[in-house]
């Protein structure tokens, strides 16, 4: 039981065991001691009896292959003897420890531990050697644990102090300064406002991805990786293979890691650190889920000096951001006109796309909706909204456009154009930027994949062998090869369709030969239409005025409003109609059509009512007062100022390119507006003929 013990063996079958730690640790010590231990024993240790995992100190479930191969070897009867720098490297704690203990000795294996000078023989007679070995385990894992909650003290000293700790100061565009004080990197603080600037103006996480990784911008794992390698080689160490790390995710951005970035509260200097409790044992897991550790101290502080968004700017990100998640559980991947600008009136709430089941008959009715967040009750966002507004795009989106249309065609044209242009050119060329990185990427995929076949093809081994890899080298080259060359077909449309927009933008002023012209041309342009509301229209809030109407409330860029009605459910026959004459783009429904741009009506949403100060030069024949949605509507009926607006379906409108010659041929959606208008024709025939029909009746009785 003592150091001057021999190990006294016929074969050698000796064995050393090095576990540590970290990747940034070394193995030498462990090695080279126990190799003088195995000296001293007058034990040769062969090369392939050496096993070293590198692990974490405290992970649940950790893998630790080369042990695995240790007992595989212990199996098949080549090891007889296992030495171990100390107690820890079995085992972390009393019970892992033990267990293993009495695994080996089941197998036949004696142990040694180097730093307790203990041998543990497989003959259970040995008690001693199992008592002490007992005692020790339970000390250690009690020193483990110790010294794990002084190491936290520690942490919790130096972050209290304004210190980075455990990954935080490594944060996207931070680090620590001379005083190993956490401080903003401008670098990487400039990209980070990119970042929330595009997402919150709605470029997706993809496409951002796409933007930074065309710009070759570094990430934050990749400047890292990049930075320690230039320390190692700075102070003369060895350079540092980082076994765990691949090059195509650390250098290139990911629309996880973005997402990741755009939540972070640290952005607006919220520094939230929760410090747990060392378990030393595994934890136990429920239903598969970890036990949750106890928390013994919370760092929650607001820092100006580590802001890098505003509060603003990061609430805007952050209200996308669950509305993204909202749309994304609900499987919404379509595209909208109007949700980024959309209000709801009684809450404050932004708006998400939704679909509703269709019970509409008199009118064909895309079923997708657009609905008040405030609506929506999840456990992870409770109700807030009780009046607020669910309805159909087709009709939102043609009432905002009927009421923007003549706005838009009296705009100077030719003044904003520039802007506009300016943008998709510089869209443009993003996307050009990508699109060269994709086609770059998917050239050096093939060269790859040539170069893998042809030694391949030269290879000596076993034929089924190489056609084995060969197929699987092929499918995974065919599957990276559609990624890449659907991702260049997409940004090709883009592109294109960007650029088909500038040349309408460009051809617009001599185009327009008067405002009618301009109103239809930007009507059946869908990406113009979708341009001139995303910059002209500054928000379209939306009230509940009456128990079936919402009060629909456009505020433009240039300081004008209009407002209009929509009916919360089926419009009636005689809030519908269909003039060939008038009605361009369908069937049109009953509506107010207010021009506000002298701010003189005003709608009290507490009481639900319409104030009037007769200023107006537009309405001189209404006349001034406080009105109900009733008595409003009765006004504006009597005055024969009632108007209408037909349904605009944006996602049915084909896309850009359109030729010329294929314009007398595009229709204005996917509808068949004939079939569509003669279904509501007929009703109203019918209708017409039951009034007459009854009105001839009562002169028959009359007479």
């Amino acid at each position: 039981m003592n150091s001057a013990t021999k190990v006294q063996k016929t074969e050698n079958k000796t064995a050393i065991y090095c576990r540590i730690s970290t990747s940034m640790q070394s193995t030498d010590r462990q090695k080279e001691d126990l190799l003088k231990v195995a000296e001293r024993f007058k034990v040769e240790i062969d090369a392939d009896h050496i096993y070293i995992d590198i692990i974490t100190g405290f992970s649940v479930g950790e893998d630790r292959p080369n042990y695995s191969a240790l007992l595989s070897e212990v199996e098949k009867g080549n090891i007889d003897t296992i030495l171990f720098s100390e107690l820890t490297r079995l085992g972390r704690n009393s019970t892992e420890l033990l267990a293993e203990v009495q695994r080996l000795q089941n197998k036949g294996i004696d142990l040694y531990f180097e730093k307790q000078d203990l041998w543990v023989r497989h003959d259970k007679k040995d008690l001693g050697s199992r008592i002490l070995l007992a005692v020790l385990a339970i000390t250690t894992s009690y020193e483990i644990e110790l010294f794990a909650e002084r190491s936290i003290s520690g942490k919790i000293e130096k972050v209290n102090k304004g210190g980075g700790i455990g990954g935080d100061n490594n944060a996207y565009g931070y680090m620590n300064d001379e005083n190993k004080r956490m401080v903003i990197r401008e670098d990487e603080a400039n990209t980070i406002r990119r970042i929330f600037n595009m997402y919150a103006d709605g470029k997706s996480t993809i496409e951002i991805r796409d933007i930074l990784n065309s710009e070759n911008i570094p990430t934050s794992y990749g400047t890292r990786i990049q930075e320690f390698k230039e320390n190692r080689k700075r102070k003369g160490l060895a350079p540092k293979e980082y076994k765990h790390f691949k090059d195509e995710e650390g250098f290139s951005w990911r629309p996880s890691a973005i997402s990741k970035l755009l939540a972070n509260e640290l952005y607006k200097g919220h520094r939230v650190i929760n410090f747990h409790k060392p378990q030393v044992d595994k934890l136990a897991k429920k239903d598969g889920e970890p036990v949750e550790r106890e928390v013994l101290y919370t760092y929650d502080v607001q820092l100006e000096n580590l802001r890098i968004v505003d509060d603003e700017l990061f609430q805007r990100v952050q209200d996308r951001l669950a509305q993204a998640a909202y749309n994304k559980n609900n499987a919404m991947k379509h595209d909208n006109l109007l949700k980024a600008k959309l209000r709801c009136g009684e809450c404050g709430s932004r708006f998400s796309v939704g679909k509703q089941s269709d019970t509409a008959t008199k009118y064909d009715m895309n079923p997708r909706t657009y609905k008040c967040y405030g609506l929506v009750e999840r456990n992870d966002h409770p109700r807030i909204c009780t009046r607020g507004a669910e309805m159909r795009q087709w009709r939102l989106d043609g009432l905002v456009l009927t009421l923007s249309l003549y706005m838009f065609a009296k705009i100077n044209i030719a003044d904003s154009n520039a802007k506009k242009i300016g943008l998709l050119t510089s869209e443009v060329e993003d996307m050009l930027k990508v699109k060269d990185a994709k086609e770059k990427e998917l050239s050096s995929l093939k060269d790859e994949h040539k170069k893998v076949m042809g030694r391949y093809a030269h290879s000596k081994e076993d034929d089924d062998t190489i056609q084995e890899l060969m197929a699987n080298e092929t499918a995974e080259y065919s599957k990276k090869q559609k990624e890449l060359a659907e991702a260049i077909s997409r940004y090709s449309q883009g592109i294109t369709s960007r650029r088909v927009t500038i040349s309408k933008l460009q051809r617009l002023t001599s185009s327009f030969v008067n405002i009618k012209d301009k109103i239809d041309e930007i009507h059946q342009n869908k990406e113009l239409v979708k341009a001139m509301i995303d910059e002209y229209i500054e928000d379209v809030t939306i009230y509940k005025i009456h128990k079936m109407w919402n009060l629909i409330v456009v505020d433009y860029t240039n300081g004008a409003e209009s407002w209009g009605t929509i009916k919360n459910a089926r419009y009636k026959n005689d809030e519908q109609f269909y003039d060939e004459m008038v009605c361009h783009y369908g069937i049109e429904f009953r509506t107010w059509i207010i021009n506000n741009d002298d701010h003189s009506f005003t709608y009290d949403k507490d009481n639900q009512t319409v104030h009037y100060n007769g200023n107006s030069e537009i309405y001189r024949q209404l006349q001034a007062g406080t009105y109900t949605y009733e008595e409003f509507d009765n006004m504006l009926n009597e005055n024969g100022l009632i108007g209408s607006y037909p349904l605009y379906a944006y996602e049915e409108y084909p896309s850009a390119p359109v030729q010329e010659t294929e314009r007398e041929q595009q229709s204005t959606s996917k509808i068949d507006w004939n079939k569509h208008n003669e279904r509501v024709l007929e009703k109203l025939k019918a209708k017409k003929q039951q009034e007459e029909d009854w009105q001839i009746a009562v002169e028959g009785t009359e007479e």
